[in-house]
């Protein structure tokens, strides 16, 4: 009852004395400090999916979005948004921090919930995509990289529909708008997909809902936001080959608000409260209901207070957390574990061409004391796109309450797990103009008592125990080209490449490891965008993908648009090719489908 009290009081406090810091629309703000910055001043690897790019990608949910960037391993039991695992840069499903609008939506139970976001994806303004090491800035579970998804916020009238039909007996419907009201701007958001399914029991139903609002005027405002998902789905071998009935419904309820207090033109505070709920309902074969059936019901909550002071020596700053997470199950049991944490971050360019950030995050959670997780990142800007950069600092990640608490005949989990800790080392060239874009990077993760579900021979369960060690070497190269700027009214409007190698050295003296044997090797993504006679344009995207003791895949997806500001036409085939592939051992993905849409915009109706 402690924290929802103080929950309420934040909340209370927030109300009564929030501004907002006004930010330039024209820049692009990102997600890699505490600080928002321009991209010029980043010193880390970075990826923005933008709107645009969100409206024309084949993609048929958020999973899809973010399996188009590079270095990025979205691996699928259920296709469009019904269940994905992310990771980033060889890490693991558990070793990325999910956040929207900054706010941390990590489950706690298992990453395999991560992507339970109640947001839907026409709600989406933008998504950042931080490659490497991240709890300097962010504290647990940043430990491979962070995906943050931006929600609109809009302060015009405006509204949109979408409706389409496939492959599979699919459809989908959505719906958003946003509608100002003297000192308020409100935002509501609802979308539905259903499929009977392209074999027995991957059928799916799932529905989203957003509500927000930001109050006020100009600079003075406080952001709220009330998402909703559920998912009802057919679980065809999700989590073990030998049972092809399993089914499973999960519903996550997220709330939080947040604010921007304006002390002075230097000082101004950013407070944010959220709470975060998930429901996970599992048959492992629905033929026999209760002959195993399992109900977890996880709880999240936090505040945070970040202070940020504006100097001649740069941007200051400092501030703290006081998190929880619950959870209640008849496997894992009722357990509780409170998180906090405090952080100091200093960005300092003493010239124009020099841009660096160090500080640290030092956290406590549950048996484990006080650790400090530093950091640091320099950049040079050699011209006004140009600059070299270099980062080094230390993540960790904690367990899930599986891995803790989990007892199955085939799966143990261990109450006695600590963090798993990496070093991070990068080095990175980048330029971004208007004509052309690179990016060249290369970095070393060092992992130690890595947490993972090990076994010593086949006819003892899987145990999880912090025994690994792993390091990671890894090169990313991407280049894109806009052929336009060179050849007017040239038919391709841009061209976009990127490839990442991944190279492993593990150690687990006698032990056999679940998931740490088939990693990403090789990953190369290409995109095309371009225009087609009758105003008709298309986007092709080919992705190669292998990985270590499992083999490869080569998929091909495409969309063609055709329409104006008020409305598209859009055709999506995925798996162009009819590939036959598995992404996880034992659940076959399928083969071409095929979905039309149509999507109406309406802006600055009265």
């Amino acid at each position: 009852m402690k924290h929802y009290i103080i929950f309420a009081l934040l909340i209370f406090a927030i109300a009564l004395t929030a501004q907002e810091k006004e930010y330039k629309l024209d820049e692009i703000y990102v997600t890699a400090g505490r600080a928002p910055i321009t991209f010029k001043e980043i010193a880390r690897s970075i990826v923005v999916i933008t709107s645009e790019e969100i409206k024309n990608l084949p993609a048929a949910s958020l999973e899809d979005l973010i399996g188009s960037v590079a270095s990025v391993d979205i691996r699928t039991r259920g296709i469009n948004g019904v269940q994905s695992d992310a990771g980033i840069r060889g890490g693991t499903f558990e070793q990325t921090l999910i956040l929207i609008d900054g706010i941390k939506v990590s489950d706690p139970q298992t990453g395999h919930h991560n992507m339970n976001l109640p947001v839907p994806v026409s709600n989406i303004e933008r998504i950042e995509i931080l490659k490497g090491h991240g709890s300097r800035i962010f504290g647990a579970n940043a430990f491979s990289g962070v995906i943050n998804i931006i929600t609109k916020k809009r302060n015009d009238m405006a509204a949109e529909a979408t409706a389409e039909g496939g492959s599979f007996d699919s459809y989908a419907y959505s719906l958003n708008a946003s509608i100002p009201a003297s000192l308020i701007n409100s935002a509501v958001a609802f979308g539905r997909k259903k499929s009977d399914g392209y074999i027995a029991n991957t059928d799916y139903d799932i529905t989203d809902f957003s509500i927000s609002q930001n109050a006020g005027v100009a600079a003075q405002a406080i952001n709220w936001y009330y998402g909703y998902t559920n998912k009802k789905f057919g679980a065809y071998n999700f989590y073990s080959d030998r049972f092809p009935n399993q089914r499973e419904e999960t519903t996550t309820n997220l709330f939080y608000v947040s604010s921007e207090i304006n002390i002075s033109d230097i000082l101004y505070l950013s407070p944010k409260a959220y709470l975060r709920k998930n429901k996970d309902d599992y048959i492992l074969d629905y033929t026999r209901p209760e002959w195993y059936h399992n109900i977890h019901k996880s709880t999240s909550y936090g505040i945070e207070l970040q202070s940020t002071l504006v100097s001649d020596f740069g941007k200051l700053s400092f501030g703290g957390e006081y998190s929880g997470d619950e959870i209640e199950s008849n496997n894992l049991g009722n357990h509780t574990r409170e998180k906090k944490g405090f952080y100091i971050e200093q960005m300092f360019s003493p010239t124009d061409k020099i841009n660096s950030s160090f500080g640290f995050y030092a956290y406590k959670y549950a048996k484990a004391g006080w650790k400090i997780w530093p950091g640091f990142d320099f950049a040079y800007n050699i011209d006004g796109a140009t600059k070299i950069y270099a980062t080094l600092g230390k993540s960790f990640r904690i367990p899930t309450f599986t891995e803790l608490y989990y007892d199955s005949p085939a799966n143990k989990g261990n109450p006695e797990l600590t963090y798993e800790e990496v070093n991070n080392y990068e080095f990175g060239l980048s330029r971004r103009a208007i004509n052309y874009t690179y990016d060249l990077n290369v970095f070393l993760k060092s992992g130690y008592n890595l947490i993972d579900w090990v076994r010593k021979s086949e006819s003892e369960p899987w145990r999880v125990e912090n025994v690994t060690e792993l390091n990671t070497t890894g090169l990313e190269v991407a280049f894109g080209i806009n052929p336009s700027f060179y050849i007017s009214g040239f038919f391709i409007k841009n061209v976009n490449l990127g490839y990442t190698y991944l190279s492993y050295d593990r150690k687990a003296e006698g032990f056999e490891s679940k998931y740490l044997i088939d990693n990403l090797k090789h990953q190369l993504i290409c995109s095309v965008s371009y225009r087609l006679p009758f105003n008709i344009n298309q986007t092709l995207i080919l992705k190669y993908e292998d990985r270590l003791n499992y083999g490869s895949n080569f998929l091909t997806d495409t969309q063609l648009n055709y329409g104006g500001s008020f409305y598209q036409v859009y055709v999506r085939i995925s798996n162009l090719f009819d590939v036959k592939y598995e992404e996880i051992p034992g659940i076959l993905l399928p083969g071409r489908r095929i979905t039309a849409g149509l999507r109406i915009n309406y802006e600055d109706f009265k």
